[in-house]
């Protein structure tokens, strides 16, 4: 399979599970926002362990920053997008074989693009003598609780986004090309490979020093004999 193919197929899957979690991350929380209301208790679903219902975050994670004038809002809304856009490009140029990493870039940008929708569309909403027309944060409507421990109120694009990221840090350590600790054959000749491109570099680039040094060398000596 030729490299231009290569590089078309794996736009194609990444964009594709990229509107995939993209949708399922907006049609929870159309439905959330349809069925309930913030007013309302929430719903369990699993007792003790999952709750459903619906609360409006104006900040960001754990509701940080809520309370931020509109100017700081409207710069964590472009910062976020210049930050998620630089990851799309990252993903387009990585090594296709880095499938861990590539599958969690496409998480955590599915993720950080669903909650990126809720938030300018916050700050772009009409206003209705003062009152905003529709809602006024993220949307959030699960309630996660896991050895008695609670992890708040959060939506699916924030699973996402942990999801990606955890799966990052795994990649990192064990399926990478770069991994501390490769646990299968396919990352450890991919390691053994990418180290050996990595000395081959460094001795490409003490080759280039030397040529220059050298090139210095005889110009100095050129401009000694013509004085």
């Amino acid at each position: 399979m030729s490299e231009v193919k290569k590089s078309k197929n794996t736009w194609l899957w990444g964009a594709l599970l990229f509107v995939i979690l993209l949708l399922i991350d907006m049609v929870t929380k159309i439905v959330a926002d349809a069925y309930f209301d913030p007013k309302d208790a929430f719903v369990e679903i699993i007792p003790g362990y999952l709750e459903w219902g619906l609360v409006y975050n104006p900040g960001m994670a754990f509701s940080m920053g809520a309370d931020a004038p509109a100017p700081a809002k409207i710069a964590l809304v472009v910062g976020t997008a210049v930050l998620f856009v630089l990851f799309a490009i990252y993903f387009l140029k990585i090594d296709p074989r880095r499938t861990w990493v590539r599958v969690s870039l496409v998480f955590i940008v599915a993720g950080g693009v669903g909650n990126l929708v809720d938030r300018a569309y916050c700050l772009l909403q009409p206003y209705v003598d003062g009152i905003p027309a529709t809602f006024v944060g993220v949307r959030d409507m699960v309630r996660l609780k896991i050895f008695m421990f609670d992890f708040g109120v959060c939506n699916f694009a924030d699973f996402f986004i942990v999801g990606g990221a955890i799966a990052l840090m795994v990649s990192i350590l064990f399926f990478d090309a770069g991994a501390m600790f490769p646990l299968t054959e396919k990352y450890k000749a991919l390691s053994k490979e990418y180290e050996e491109r990595e000395e081959q570099k460094q001795i490409e680039k003490q080759e280039k020093a030397k040529a220059r040094a050298m090139q210095k060398a005889e110009e100095r000596q050129e401009e000694t004999k013509e004085e």
